[in-house]
């Protein structure tokens, strides 16, 4: 058995694993701090969920599948909560809302599985257009971090083509291949070339996302256009981050 200490419940040995080796100290930084918890009650899970989603990210997985790393198979294992904390934080900080989770574990008599600690995404990544790679890895990032596989989340593609002619020979092709939500806008950007916006409802699934991004690009592309970025982004959100393309005209 590995003399090893577990670093999802020894903190200590956490942040010397993290910090030990590095010019950055513990509290100076930002990063999300992931703590898991498992129950055969999913709404138990839920009440718990709802009681901390103001103060923190709660994500809730109905399935969990578990891989048997020494025999390569894999199971389902049992509803999980994440309840996620961004925040530059010491060792006792740390230590803090462990001893709280614990309590509220032990209150509910579900399983407390520890804390995790990833490097936060970048907040102006957040909010800007990423290239297709970035925004596949950002599902892994999000369902690593807890989102349930396939839970629903809007898609949004930006597609710019190099004229306005082509703009609306692009625009046809994608209501010929049932991109039925839209926005166009009608002035060029600063290269002179028109954007399309398409919007969709999409999930957690990384391979839908996949063929979806080849789908457009194969149609962006066959106008002698390309998709510029994709994001995460309701309607109603791309109207308040960058404005109705109606009221430019």
């Amino acid at each position: 058995m590995s003399d090893a200490p577990d670093l999802n419940f020894d903190i200590d040995a956490l942040f010397e694993h993290l910090f030990g080796q590095s010019d950055q100290s513990p509290g100076e930084e930002e990063m999300d701090w992931v703590f898991t918890f498992e129950s055969n009650d999913l709404d138990t899970l839920e009440d718990i969920g709802e009681l901390l989603d103001e103060e923190f990210n709660v994500h809730l997985q109905e399935n969990t599948e578990i891989f048997d790393l020494d025999s390569d198979d894999s199971y389902i294992g049992p509803p999980t909560m994440t309840v996620v904390h961004r925040g530059a934080l010491t060792c006792d900080e740390v230590k803090t809302l462990v001893a709280r989770f614990e309590e509220l574990a032990e209150q509910y008599q579900i399983q407390y599985c520890g804390v995790d600690c990833y490097d936060p995404v970048d907040p102006e990544e957040v909010f800007g257009w990423l290239p297709a790679e970035d925004a596949l890895w950002r599902l892994r990032h999000w369902t690593d971090s807890g989102m349930a596989e396939n839970e629903e989340l809007p898609w949004a593609f930006l597609v710019l083509a190099p004229s306005l002619d082509d703009r609306d020979e692009m625009l046809q092709s994608f209501q010929d291949r049932d991109y039925a939500d839209y926005e166009v806008f009608e002035e060029p950007d600063d290269d002179g070339q028109y954007a399309v916006c398409l919007m969709m409802e999409g999930r957690n699934n990384e391979p839908e996302l996949g063929s979806t991004i080849q789908s457009i690009v194969g149609i962006a592309e066959g106008h002698g256009g390309k998709l510029e970025g994709v994001q995460f982004y309701s309607r109603e959100e791309l109207e308040m981050l960058y404005g109705d393309p109606e009221e430019e005209e």
